[in-house]
């Protein structure tokens, strides 16, 4: 006869599901559509028959609002009837909606008790070709606007990623969050002073069968001055919140990173309670009570204390592995020394959890937690395994030598930004460099060898068990007056051609200073030829007699280049002609003559020569007397603003 559990053991076990807080996950809803939900000021959220959002009740400020067109077509075109409620995050869902060529999947989720709502499309391209999206989002105010203005990025100058505005609705203010602070893929924000309208605008190339999604959240504060407040207080871990990891993943408005790592998600707590979640998928809520983990990793052991750690997750199946999530941002990965997690449940009372029955476990967030903890250790150096692990290391010393089609190199860590192990666009390696240079490679050595940056314990793993080391942040952005060569497999170099250029035009043979060409493409029905344009706009075809090109980039990197890998080279600052130069230079001297109108004359005769002057004045600048040189500024200005 097996033995009978005792009461307390009975006991433990309901309390263990009970108290505890064992997630009851409800099923998926059907719901009708309109379907309303009240906000916190009386009035109601209303999702419409077309799938955006309206506001009912006494003086809504809301019209309309998330209102999405892609290229040209919305998703009025069909009125939809039913949507879901997910039963495991709560939100509303109306799938796959037909615009053009797309279908859009959005996603509400209602916060009444912050006074907003989030919204997500996932738009997936529906054409069997790579499709370029226009993609626009419309908010309009019911009773017009008085006053209105985009929100500056406080962690990208130059950018925008909200707009607040006090409206005729009892002066309440409609706020609009177009993009997350910082996003590397921002929507525009539009808006013309004396409209009751503001749009959110990107341009994104989506490839065939592939999806992107956009998040973006709605609100309605007291006033202007309460908008700006609740900007201030949203914060990514909240409105992330229950976000699908496979959504999350297709944000590309939104840093989301810091909810997931790799292909991991990192589970955290509510306010109140720490969480447990089983393989099965229940998840206990209650108070972690481990003081330090101890887990041994392929380098060593390390010891991590609780208040560091924010997460684990166990992964495989037969011989599981613990990864623990850090408040740095760093992923230790390896063998908890203790096989067991301990909880102490609501009342008091606590359980023992094997870890072979442990998905993921998360600590509530912490009073002395920010978000900037990880986000300010991400820009220092990493080794990203692709088992999951993140490790932070020292800035390694020595060259690292790579084989590129064009030959070995030996490139300094400062001259790189990443190297990529796992790239899903070359079958080889990617080099990334901290001039925007991007080159396909092989890295040569078999085994890597980095320093640890909390000591100088030395580290060996294999190349092929790196997924990507990580030396500064990558650069995103080339400027706009940088040259760039461009390469038939999305290779691109940062940097200028140098030397000669002999062109046989089929009737002359032309002598080219590389440094004068504005642009050189590979004619495309005519692989042996090449499209020359010159700093003074002259245009022609010809074959050039040497079939190899010579790119000196930003970085000092000098590379030779077959004109068969050539796709095109542009040079927005190319150096004009001998003659041109002299005569330049002339003008700038004249830019510090006594008489104030022989300067005047000489900057006026610079602005009227055109952006073809451009570089020469931007290298002559520096050698000049301040005058001058704010003449030069403000010739520069002049000859952007006539170019455009």
């Amino acid at each position: 006869m097996p033995p009978i559990a005792r009461p307390s053991a009975l006991l433990a076990m309901a309390l263990f599901a009970l108290i505890g807080g064992q997630a009851v996950r409800a099923a998926d809803q059907a719901v009708t559509l309109p379907y309303t939900q009240p906000d916190k000021d009386g009035n109601n959220w209303m999702v419409h028959y077309y799938g955006y959002l309206q506001q009912q009740g006494n003086m809504p400020v809301y019209s309309s609002t998330g209102v999405l067109t892609i290229n040209g077509s919305s998703t009025s075109g069909r009125m939809q009837r039913t949507a879901k409620l997910d039963g495991k995050t709560g939100e509303l869902v109306i799938e796959n909606l037909p615009v053009g060529q797309t279908t859009v999947t959005r996603r509400f989720w209602f916060n009444k008790e912050d006074g907003y709502v989030r919204m997500i499309d996932v738009i997936r391209n529906t054409a069997g070709r790579d499709q370029q999206l226009q993609i626009v989002l419309n908010a309009n105010a019911n009773y017009g606007v008085q006053n209105g203005a985009t929100v500056p990025d406080p962690k990208k100058k130059g950018q925008n990623y909200a707009f607040v505005a006090q409206t005729s609705a009892n002066n309440r203010a409609m706020v609009e969050v177009f993009n997350g602070p910082g996003a590397k893929t921002p929507m525009n924000i539009e808006y013309q002073a004396g409209n009751s309208n503001v749009q959110g605008t990107i341009s994104v190339n989506v490839p065939a069968n592939k999806e992107i999604a956009l998040m973006h959240v709605h609100a309605v504060t007291n006033s202007a001055a309460d908008g700006q407040e609740f900007l201030k207080k949203l914060k990514d871990q909240k409105v992330l919140k229950d976000v699908p990891q496979a959504t999350r993943k297709a944000l590309i408005n939104w840093n989301a990173g810091g909810m997931s790592f790799g292909d991991y998600e990192v589970l955290r707590g509510d306010a109140n309670f720490d969480v447990v979640e089983t393989r099965g998928g229940d998840q206990f809520r209650g108070t972690l009570k481990d003081p330090t983990y101890k887990i041994t990793t392929f380098y060593g052991p390390v010891e991590l204390p609780a208040a560091k750690v924010v997460g684990v997750v166990s992964v495989g199946a037969v011989r599981p592995r613990q990864l623990l999530f850090t408040t740095d941002g760093d992923v230790f990965g390896g063998t908890l020394e203790k096989d067991k997690l301990s909880l102490e449940l609501s009342d008091g009372q606590s359980m023992d959890i094997p870890l072979a029955q442990v998905a993921r476990a998360g600590y509530r967030r912490r009073a002395d937690e920010t978000d900037d903890g990880a986000a300010a250790n991400a820009d220092k150096p990493f080794v990203l395994m692709r088992t999951g692990e993140r490790i932070a290391i020292k800035p390694p010393a020595d060259a690292l030598t790579v084989h590129t089609r064009f030959g070995p190199m030996k490139l300094r860590p400062e001259q790189l930004t990443a190297v990529v192990f796992q790239n899903e666009e070359h079958a080889v390696h990617e080099v990334r460099m901290a001039d925007g240079t991007r080159l396909a490679a092989i890295v040569e050595a078999a085994t890597l060898e980095v320093k640890l940056a909390a000591s100088d314990q030395v580290i060996r793993f294999p190349q092929s068990s790196a997924a990507r080391i990580q030396f500064r942040p990558d650069v995103t952005d080339v400027d706009e007056s940088a040259p760039q060569l461009k390469l038939s497999n999305d290779e691109t170099l940062v940097g200028t051609l140098v030397g000669k250029v002999q062109l046989d035009t089929g009737f002359s043979m032309l002598a080219l200073d590389a440094a004068g060409l504005k642009g050189l493409a590979r004619v495309k029905d005519s692989p042996a030829d090449v499209q020359v344009t010159l700093w003074d706009d002259t245009n022609f075809r010809g074959q050039l007699q040497e079939p190899v090109v010579t790119c000196v980039t930003k970085g000092g990197l000098e590379v030779k280049i077959p004109i068969a890998l050539v796709e095109e080279y542009t040079q927005p600052l190319p150096k004009p002609s001998a003659a041109i130069v002299a005569k330049v230079t002339a003008l700038v001297a004249e830019l510090n003559a006594d008489d104030w109108q022989a300067r005047q004359k000489a900057q006026e005769k610079l602005v009227q020569m055109g952006s073809m002057v451009a570089g020469v004045l931007r290298e002559l600048k520096a050698g000049q007397p301040e005058e001058a040189q704010s003449r030069i500024d403000q010739v520069l200005t002049a000859v952007e603003k006539k170019g455009k």
